[in-house]
This record gives C-alpha cells, structure tokens and sequence, in this order.
C-alpha cells in the first residue's frame, strides 16, 4: 500500500543527538537511584541490599597489619568469629562495647589518610569507652605498614587485601565510618569528608546514646 510520506518534525536534534541525550538521561537516572540507595534515612550511607542500618554487623576476622599474620579477611558467617589465630582481628573481639570502624584506601583517594589521622586523635580520645578498629582496602601491604608507623597511629589497624570485606560491607567511599553497637547491630554511618572536631562530636553522640540505653535496660 503506497501513499504520500509523512514528514517527522525536525526539533534541531539529529538522531546522534538524541541517542547521547538518551545516554545522559539513563546515567542521570542510574546516579540518583545509586546515590538514594547509599542515603540512610538519617545521615551518610549504608550498605546496599541486605545489609544496612538496623542490620546485624556480618562476622569477619582480618590480618592485623602490624603482626606477621597475612592473608585475606575472613567473611564466612559460621567460622569468622571463631578465628583464634596470632595477629588476627575478629569484629567479635569487640562484642559488649561500642564499636567505630573507618574504612580507607588511597587509590584514587590519597587525602583519606590524613581522616585516618582524625580518626586516630578520637580512638585515643574515647578509646576507654568504645572499641575503634582502622581498615585499609587493597592497598599494598608495606605501604600501609609504613604509613602507620610513619603517622604513629596507635589504634588497631586490619588490611583487606583483596576487598572481600568492603565488599560485604558495601563500602564505596573513603573513608567510611560505620557505628556499631554492643549487640553487633549497625546504627549509624557517615562518609566522606570530616576532621577531628566533626568526628569527635558524631563518636560522642553515639557513645552517649549507647550508654543511655544500656542504664534504660538495667
């Protein structure tokens, strides 16, 4: 069946045009929904899926970077917390007690170390109330020792070698600090840019709040 074309209006945007615009508009989208998915409902991020705020801390054991002990961290739920190994650091270790972790790495994120200098100055500031453990993603082993011992860090430090860990922990940023109470259940993240006036502040405020609860349950 013939008949006359119908001509298509010309908008001033050939078909490349709106094939990119189309792109733009599809990584847009898959931004926002990534960075809702990350917001908890209070402040900073969470993880992805079955893990976030409210959630029960998965179990791990990690190296201790300043011991002899190498290797990746251990993330099977029935055996990681059963770990008594010299040199390694269990999440189980700190049960009882308010625990900070900080996540960090300097691949593409050189800055992050000096946030593990604020996150140092604040373990030894409530170090006596609260368990803080410092772990490094995939950066070269050496490396990361030097750097301790350069800063003069003196709270506890795990290695991640093969990222097994932030991977479980959905951690996507430097640095990241996770709140986690005496039961082992998340209960607060931040990420992102902080100094030891901010963090001090967002460390107290969680202490606070965990002792206030332990005197509500006596």
């Amino acid at each position: 069946m013939k008949g006359k074309r119908r001509e298509r209006p010309d908008y001033g945007m050939g078909r490349t045009g709106i094939i990119a615009l189309i792109g733009v508009l599809v990584v847009a989208a898959l931004g926002i929904s990534l960075i809702n998915a990350l917001r908890s409902e209070d402040s900073g991020t969470v993880g992805l899926g079955d893990w976030g705020i409210g959630s029960k801390a998965p179990p791990f054991a990690i190296p201790d970077v300043r011991s002899e002990l190498e290797g990746d961290a251990n993330v099977d739920r029935r055996e990681a917390c059963a770990v008594r190994v010299e040199g390694a650091i269990t999440v189980c270790d700190y049960r009882g007690k308010p625990l900070v972790i900080s996540f960090w790495f300097t691949k593409g994120a050189s800055a992050c170390v000096d946030y593990q200098d604020d996150f140092d100055r604040v373990a030894r500031r409530f170090g006596d109330r609260a368990g803080f453990l410092s772990i490094n993603v995939r950066d070269d082993r050496d490396s990361v020792e030097e750097i301790v011992a350069e800063r003069g860090w003196q709270v506890d430090v795990g290695h991640d070698r093969d990222g097994a860990l932030s991977n479980l922990y959905r951690v996507g940023g430097c640095p990241t600090f996770l709140f986690i109470d005496g039961e082992r259940v998340l209960r607060r993240s931040e990420a992102g840019e902080t100094d030891t006036r901010t963090l001090s502040r967002q460390v107290r405020s969680f202490i606070d709040g965990q002792e206030v609860g332990q005197k509500g349950q006596q």
